[in-house]
């Protein structure tokens, strides 16, 4: 499935992973510059330096108002890993794929009875 926009915290935030999902994905993507040491110096990369634009201070709003929006990901990711587990024990090579796929459905699944039990 094609990917428009991708979004990640800080700790994915180097060069490396800006490329892949610039070249390779063709995907626009929002992850903040982290600050290295010394603190003055956010980004020296290219592409990093257009992120700490964009994120930045002054930066785009409609931008920062999408990253903004990373909590409902990681809610969501918690809860999942909370309930089935933080480990995929499937050893083939397509398998694990599909056991993230049933873990979301059946995550999915639980939250339509949920919302239909509720008044």
């Amino acid at each position: 499935m094609p990917f428009e926009q991708l979004l990640a915290e800080a700790g994915y935030g180097g060069e490396a992973n800006h490329r892949l999902c610039r070249e390779e994905l063709k995907a626009d993507n929002l992850i903040p510059a982290k600050k290295r040491c010394p603190v003055q110096v956010t980004a020296t990369t290219p592409l990093r330096q257009k992120m700490a634009i964009r994120l930045g201070p002054p930066g785009k709003e409609v931008d920062q108002a999408t990253y903004r929006q990373c909590w409902r990901a990681e809610a969501v990711m918690s809860v999942v890993k909370r309930r089935c587990g933080d480990a995929l024990i499937a050893r083939v090579e397509a398998t694990p794929r599909i056991q993230a796929l049933l873990r979301g459905l059946a995550y999915n699944l639980q939250r339509l009875v949920r919302l239909q039990l509720t008044p």
